[in-house]
């Protein structure tokens, strides 16, 4: 009894057609497994053998069983193994795909071979939580192959040892990526893959037959202390010149020349006088005198000197985070015990 639906998401259809391969070998029906990798740019073209649009078709489409009118169930399978079904699609909000295997049924309608519904409703109507449905959905759209498995409960263990191999990406971690990115899961369902009516997208909600998961967000702030650079204010220092009068005294010495004229009195005998008096002559005397020479002399005779210093402090902060606490309060009375099947169960 199929009563899971386990998932695994790589980052090329190399990976993914390898562990596709590997489930095959290991005995797991064709008829469970499904791929789906984004073909943009027809990267993965040559390895699909049929288009699923109604109206371009492969030489091999007719012998295939691929042919216009081919029911849903033909589409999804035939060949000597699941990749011998290999086919092109568009998916509306997420491009041209290659995909093979049952998931393909819920892509395209029967006869009209138009993709109707996008991979996150078929991946819900597959049992897949929706949130995880949008995420496998955004993986590919950015690149990635999915390989889905439908499984009995006894045969999970060994369907996880298969997928849990060399290639397989933590999808965990990858979402978490994504999401600090921006991406907002859900929320960034592009106005495309919801106009284009995809019943599972809106009959899914009102369906009573599928368990539906209420969520309540635990969340806890954690506080975290930084520092900054802040202005305190400034010192600035500014210099200028400022004149003052001052005065000292200074003795100067001033010569001056008289000349008088004074009289000889008695009578002036020859000889008396050297020479000839009668000789011309000339006589020079001369005035000197001092005034004062003005001179200046800079000196240093005082310094001021800035300078920055650096104390260290330990502040103490002080303040509230909150934490979200769940209550459950369990008023059940349970008459008796057993164990079911949630096809929302996933293996990532």
């Amino acid at each position: 009894m199929i009563s899971k639906t386990i998932t695994a998401f790589f980052d090329s259809y190399e990976d993914a057609s390898e562990a596709v391969r590997r489930l095959e070998a290991a005995g797991v029906s064709r008829g469970d497994i499904s791929l789906i990798a984004n073909n943009e740019g027809d990267r993965y073209s040559s390895h699909a053998s049929r288009t699923f649009d109604g109206t371009n078709h492969h030489d091999d489409d007719v012998s295939d069983g691929a042919g216009t009118g081919a029911t849903v169930g033909t589409l999804a399978g035939g060949g000597a193994g699941l990749l011998a079904g290999l086919g092109m699609l568009a998916i509306p909000g997420l491009g041209p795909v290659v995909a093979a295997g049952w998931l393909v049924s819920t892509l395209v309608g029967a006869g009209a071979g138009a993709a109707i519904g996008g991979l996150t409703g078929a991946l819900v109507d597959a049992g897949v939580d929706e949130n995880d449905a949008h995420a496998y959905a955004e993986g590919v759209r950015r690149g990635g192959a999915l390989v889905t498995v439908r499984a009995s409960d006894t045969e999970v263990d060994r369907i996880v040892d298969i997928l849990d191999d060399e290639g397989t990406v933590d999808f965990d971690e990858r979402e978490n990526t994504w999401r600090s990115e921006g991406w907002t899961g859900a929320g960034a369902t592009t106005a495309s893959t919801t106009a284009t009516g995809a019943t599972g997208l809106t009959d899914r909600a009102s369906s009573t037959a599928r368990d539906t998961d209420e969520v309540i967000p635990v969340a806890e702030e954690e506080l975290h202390v930084g520092k900054r650079e802040v202005n305190r204010g400034r010192v600035r220092l500014h210099s200028r010149v400022i004149e003052r009068p001052v005065q000292e005294q200074v003795t100067l010495r001033e010569e001056r020349v008289a000349v008088e004229r004074r009289p000889v009195s008695g009578s002036t005998q020859a000889g008396a006088i050297s020479g000839d008096p009668f000789q011309e002559r000339t006589i020079e005397v001369e005035e000197r005198g001092e005034e004062a020479v003005v001179s200046k002399e800079a000196r240093v005779v005082e310094e001021v000197v800035v300078r920055k210093e650096a104390d260290q402090r330990t502040e103490t902060i002080s303040d509230t985070v909150r934490k979200t606490e769940v209550d459950v309060e369990d008023d059940r009375n349970i008459r008796s015990t057993g164990t079911t099947g949630n096809p929302s169960d996933r293996t990532r």
